[in-house]
């Protein structure tokens, strides 16, 4: 399921504006792990089609589990039940984002800004191939420092370029922590929110779109995937695996407070000032990246979350 969504909250805080349950003051987010574990797994697939790319996961996550972290031990637990349904989704969200990025880049994007960070491995699996390319990682600052000794172990060092960005929600905005920096706003960006948007209230994501609209360039691009508002509002049993994910993150601390339906989404993002590119569902999803080479879908994506794709007019 959808984890670190640290980032948000910081233009909320700024404001003063009441968000959801946060992680605890020097604490990683469980959900953040969990999700790299996915990863981690998803990686260790036979099928090169439905491999995950983020083969540095296994090196960043440290999740407490009773799930095995050996691909073939367990495979066979994932599909037993709603326990770990998110997996397939995380898998092929991944993929999704991993296209996403390189198109921006390929038009043009000269940064990327990955908001509630966790241990997204994307500057250091894209350096290679997009040298061009500056990272700017925003998230909690116990996080933020989780996330640098574990890079710093799995690379031997901290590469000069990605910039770590803690924020203290309570006095700090998105400027106030990329600008310093060395962000340009005057570049073309592209904007990512993994497992982020629905663990925070709808005044932190206005705030937080709106910077992006105001503080990058023309063309630049911002993706996130979000939970049905269905979801939110008692009617998750018309779902797959809904109910139980909905509980398992209340539990943890971390529950989901803001969703769209897939019109509202839209409605929302263009009132913004962002131009909708595509909204995908489950099923396109899995066509594009849970099928494998064998023509059958590797697993069933959950069908109450979506991504969503905008411009910057």
């Amino acid at each position: 399921m959808a984890l670190a969504r640290a980032f948000i909250a910081a233009c909320a805080a700024a404001l003063l504006i009441p968000t959801a349950h946060a992680v605890p003051t020097g604490k990683v987010s469980t959900t953040a792990e969990a999700v790299c574990a996915y990863r981690a797994l998803a990686a260790q697939h036979p099928d090169p089609k439905l491999r995950n790319p983020d083969d540095l996961a296994a090196k960043l996550c440290r999740w407490q589990s009773p799930l095995p972290l050996d691909y073939v031990s367990a495979r066979p637990i994932i599909e037993q039940g709603e326990t770990y349904s998110a997996f397939f989704f995380v898998n092929a969200r991944t993929h999704y984002f991993d296209a996403a990025l390189r198109k921006a880049a390929a038009e043009g994007a000269t940064q990327v800004v990955v908001l509630g960070a966790g241990f997204d491995s994307r500057a250091y699996r894209f350096h290679a191939s997009l040298p061009q390319v500056r990272f700017f990682e925003v998230d909690l600052p116990a996080s933020i420092e989780a996330k640098k000794a574990r890079v710093a172990e799995a690379l031997g060092g901290l590469p000069d370029y990605v910039r770590y960005a803690p924020i203290d929600f309570n006095t700090q905005k998105l400027e106030d922590v990329l600008f310093p920096l060395g962000y340009d706003p005057k570049q073309r960006t592209f904007f990512l929110l993994e497992g982020v948007v629905m663990y925070v209230v709808e005044a932190g994501n206005v705030t937080t779109f709106d910077f992006i609209r105001r503080n990058s360039a023309p063309g630049s691009v911002v993706v996130c995937d979000y939970v049905l508002k269905d979801v939110l509002e008692g009617k998750s049993q018309r779902y797959y695996a809904a109910t139980y994910v909905v509980y398992a993150v209340e539990r943890l601390g971390e529950p989901f407070v803001f969703g769209w339906t897939p019109a509202g989404a839209a409605a929302w993002v263009k009132k913004r000032g962002l131009r909708v590119v595509e909204d995908i569902d489950h099923k396109e999803l899995t066509r594009r990246h849970l099928t494998g080479s064998n023509g059958k879908p590797d697993g069933r994506v959950l069908d109450w979350q979506r991504i969503i794709k905008a411009r910057v007019p």
